[in-house]
């Protein structure tokens, strides 16, 4: 099952392309010319039934990864609602559910089986999304985190147009909200058990939330004799371990990752060692194996690079690399190159597995699939979505076609 021996380019590509940028994004230092022409979060999303969700332009495709059935389109976005900004899937319990967000700051819930949109309201700006069960997290360009409970649009599904309209204002009058944040939130997940969220803005912060609380907790490492989160970098992911649901990676701009032990009850510093990579390429991607003990990391380009010459995709560049377990930091200048690339480590060790440059243009996001056998990874120069399989693959019993059910 480990990636030493499964992680490779499937040569499958499905075409995709994201909305124009608005005409005055906002960019960092450590952006790329590429980058900076590019949203902060992709639209691509991926559901628990392994079908995968993108764009092209304004319009927005699914091609499910488990089938050879033809990508199918589910809509096209009205002009006076923006340009498609962020899509995301529901869980297992609403994976028929999907909500996207525009430019304009309006967010549309769509039923994907009855291809028709269920509710629709606006709000300033969104900056993540990402559910929990039924309740969508959506956080702000001003740092403020608001909890929609979607089983107020579901239940209008077949209702009036008057029962729809009552649900829209709902939705958008009656969030719960949560204030820490001084910059735009760029990334949000939620643990396995649905407990925790940890949020990352773009000043660098991190913070975790009790799903029960109004204050974030008090985890981090020591800075001035308080606990913080705190990059140096705009944060870029935020991710849980399936295995050890307090277990929380955090990535940013940089190529800076850190793990994190989120246990309230320790005194000491949450920071694990070793829990730092140097991985010196921006990460747009962190993913954690639900079958064996390792995590990739998928990568853009440097910090304030131009984009790498070609380089053979079916490359190894550090297949020998042997890394210190002892420290703490482990610095990719020692031996390998993981701009636009696909890097595998091992936990809880942070030993090097493998390293797959996976395209000679800025990668911008990922998702994995269902199983988290492959990884879907969105080159935007490139006009391409690019497959490749990343852990073993597990047996999986026939399941009724959705591509089917939704024609």
């Amino acid at each position: 099952m480990s990636s030493k021996y499964n992680l490779r380019d499937t040569k499958i590509s499905i075409d995709f392309s994201v909305p124009p940028p608005p005409p005055n994004p906002v960019t960092t230092t450590t952006e790329t010319a590429a980058e900076s022409s590019l949203p902060a979060s992709l639209p691509l999303t991926c559901s628990s039934k392994s079908v995968v969700y993108f764009t092209r332009g304004n319009r927005v495709h699914f091609k499910n990864m488990q089938t050879n059935e033809d990508i199918g389109q589910l809509f096209k976005l009205a002009d006076k609602d923006g340009n498609l900004h962020l899509l995301q899937c529901g869980g297992p319990q609403n994976s028929d559910s999907l909500a996207i967000a525009t430019t304009k700051g309006i967010i549309q819930l769509w039923d994907v089986r009855s291809k028709k949109m269920t509710v629709s309201w606006s709000t300033k700006g969104v900056g993540a999304m990402q559910f929990n069960g039924s309740v969508l997290t959506v956080g702000g360009l001003k740092g403020t985190l608001r909890f929609y409970d979607t089983r107020i649009a579901m239940s209008t599904t077949a209702a009036s147009n008057t029962a729809t309209a009552k649900a829209t204002l709902k939705m958008k009058s009656d969030p719960r909200k949560l204030n820490r944040h001084q910059s735009r939130i760029t990334a949000l997940a939620w643990n396995e058990p649905g407990k925790l969220l940890a949020s990352g803005d773009e000043s660098g912060a991190v913070y975790c939330w009790d799903n029960r609380e109004k204050v974030p907790l008090d985890v981090g490492e020591f800075v001035q004799r308080r606990k913080k989160i705190q990059h140096s970098a705009p944060v870029t992911v935020v991710n849980w371990c399936p295995w050890q649901p307090k277990l929380l990676g955090t990535g940013d701009a940089d190529g800076i990752l850190r793990l994190w032990d989120i246990d309230t009850s320790d005194s000491r510093s949450n920071a694990l060692n070793p829990g730092k990579l140097e991985l010196g390429s921006r990460i747009n991607g962190l993913h954690f194996s639900p079958h064996c003990k390792e995590m990739i990391t998928v990568h853009g380009a440097k910090p304030g690079s131009p984009s790498p010459p070609d380089v053979d995709s079916d490359s190894e560049t550090a297949s020998t690399l042997s890394l210190s377990l002892s420290a703490q930091i482990h610095n990719s200048s020692r031996g390998y190159d993981t701009s636009n690339s696909i890097v595998a480590h091992s936990f809880p060790t942070l030993r090097h597995i493998h390293t797959l440059h996976a395209a000679n243009k800025v990668i911008g996001g990922s998702v994995m699939n269902a199983n988290f056998t492959k990884a879907i990874v969105a080159v935007p120069e490139e006009n391409k979505l690019k497959v490749y399989d990343v852990w073993g693959k597990l047996s999986l019993r026939r399941t009724e076609s959705f591509m089917g059910n939704i024609r």
